[in-house]
């Protein structure tokens, strides 16, 4: 299909799914970034539609439809009618995040079927994987923002900026597209506004860290819900890592901010929920509690949430701080809350120090530690080496079940891997999740040809096999989920190594991760 747009015209979604396959097939990044800026200044006004849709994501987040809902809205057959442009795509998935009260379920999937039906094969898939959030398609938010920047011919940092106090990567694609530096110049820190999160990336251990960092901040690493403060006045609000507002559900948080002596503030922390020995609830209790909207008083009896925070964005007398230097960060923080709300910190450059400060976190039930530059500024929306996680790694044994086919330089590869326990009552395996990630490319073509061998049946994604090939999985947590048979699956499961001495029968079973689970809960 030609993918050349005429300006006036609406853009079809078979046109965006034409160009996310010709960006899966090249390698190079400047190419990439070429082919999106092009289909960018063609879009006119579904810039911002596109712009997300080809990062993979929804303006507002997922909209609360799995694949097991997909499934059911899926039509057989050719397309039949039409077919839709972007512009309508957004309109429906509107429609169904909108859906409420008894049917709403058989509402949001017919008007996904009336959608599909009108939809080619591809662009099924397409609209099937953007909704729960598994669009592979090469392209990142970093390329993104660098191919906004090339078709708008502005600085990338200029673009960069911009999404760093806006996050909402569709708005910053319309206003270079349409005001150039102009109309991203308006982005900037403003109180009662979130902006996207710095993020970190992962150190094997505490002399690695330090080898990057030199002497640095050693802190607590909870395995809470990441929340950003602001208060102006009287005024308080409470948002998450994902920049939604839930301040409604914290008056705990609302009430201790808004009696701090300072007038104006942007603050960044963890909320999690604490055991009576102060030791923490399991990441899934702590988000069932900030996921309740109704009874918030009495469940804020049930289950109070404790609040440490770690960083100092603005302050009323010293200004916005983002590009400020940690340690000044930090200092603005010191002077604004007690020590009983600070995160727990160590500024060391020795690796036994560090090390026992991890230990110390985790003999008291935390995910591990965060180790910050002194020197670097908040660099919103972007993971960097400016800080890194060390956490302890947990280790099953599991047995794949099948793999996705890759795209983008992994594909013609097996790559997303399902993963499953044996259940040593049935002696079938149940699914506890999937993963990508961990594996290198020499892993890639040895467990392609592998699995291949093992094939028992596949459908249009997924290749299908015998339970016999054995991985070591790393992960960080056990949590409930109605996705998948058992209602167990892994969080940030991660490929360490394959196991091929080892047979399935050996691997471990649903009732030890089950017990692994039970025992987390405490």
């Amino acid at each position: 299909m030609n993918c050349r747009l005429r300006h006036n015209d609406g853009v079809q979604l078979a046109q965006l799914v034409d160009l996310v396959e010709r960006v899966r097939a090249v390698s190079r990044k400047t190419e990439k970034v070429r082919l999106i800026a092009d289909f960018l200044r063609q879009a006119g006004a579904e810039t911002a539609l596109a712009a997300m849709y080809l990062a993979g994501t929804l303006p507002g987040g997922k909209i609360g439809m799995g694949w097991r809902m997909i499934q059911a809205a899926m039509p057989e057959g050719a397309a039949v009618g039409d077919p839709p442009g972007l512009a309508e795509v957004g309109s429906v998935f509107e429609q169904i995040g909108a859906e409420r009260g008894g049917g709403s379920n058989e509402r949001r999937t017919a008007a996904l079927r009336n959608l599909l039906t009108r939809c080619g094969l591809r662009d099924r898939e397409f609209v099937a994987r953007l909704l729960v959030g598994e669009v592979r398609q090469g392209a990142d938010e970093g390329l993104m923002l660098e191919a906004i920047a090339a078709a708008a011919s502005l600085q990338a940092g200029v673009v960069r900026r911009a999404y760093m106090y806006s996050g909402e990567l569709g708005e910053v694609a319309r206003a270079a597209m349409e005001e150039g530096a102009a109309g991203l110049a308006r982005f900037d820190l403003r109180v009662l506004t979130p902006i996207a999160p710095m993020l970190a990336q992962t150190a094997e251990d505490v002399p690695e860290a330090l080898e990057r960092m030199g002497e640095a901040a050693f802190e607590y690493k909870l395995d809470g819900a990441r929340i950003q403060v602001h208060k102006s006045g009287d005024e308080v609000r409470v948002y998450t890592r994902q920049l939604q507002d839930v301040t409604a559900r914290v008056p705990e948080v609302v009430e201790w901010v808004r009696g701090l002596d300072v007038r104006d503030l942007v603050l960044e922390g963890e909320i999690l929920a604490l055991k009576p020995d102060g030791r923490p609830q399991p990441f899934q209790v702590t988000m069932r509690r900030l996921g309740r909207t109704k009874d918030i008083e009495a469940v804020r009896r049930e289950l109070p949430l404790s609040s440490f925070f770690f960083d100092c964005l603005y302050r009323a007398g010293d200004g916005v701080l983002t590009q400020a230097p940690y340690r000044e960060r930090a200092a603005s923080l010191e002077r604004t809350v007690d020590a009983s709300a600070l995160m727990p910190r160590l500024v060391t450059g020795e690796t036994a120090e560090g090390e026992r400060f991890l230990e110390e976190a985790l003999a008291r039930g935390h995910e591990g530690v965060m180790v910050k530059s002194l020197d670097a500024p908040y660099v919103a929306g972007q993971r960097g080496y400016h800080w890194l996680k060390l956490k302890a790694a947990v280790t099953l044994d599991l047995v794949v079940l099948g793999a996705e086919w890759g795209s983008g330089r992994r594909k013609g590869w097996l790559s997303n891997l399902h993963l499953g326990a044996r259940d040593h009552e049935s002696g079938q395996f149940i699914m506890l999740g999937k993963t990508f990630k961990g594996l290198t490319d020499d892993m890639l073509r040895w467990q392609t040809e592998r699995l291949l061998g093992l094939e028992t049946g596949r459908d249009t994604y997924t290749v299908y096999a015998r339970p016999e090939l054995v991985a070591e999985i790393t992960f960080n947590e056990i949590q409930e989920s109605p996705r998948y048979p058992g209602g167990l699956a892994l969080r940030f499961a991660r490929v360490k190594r394959y196991r091929p001495e080892k047979a399935a029968a050996e691997a471990d079973t649903f009732q030890t991760v089950k017990e692994m689970f039970l025992r987390s809960r405490g």
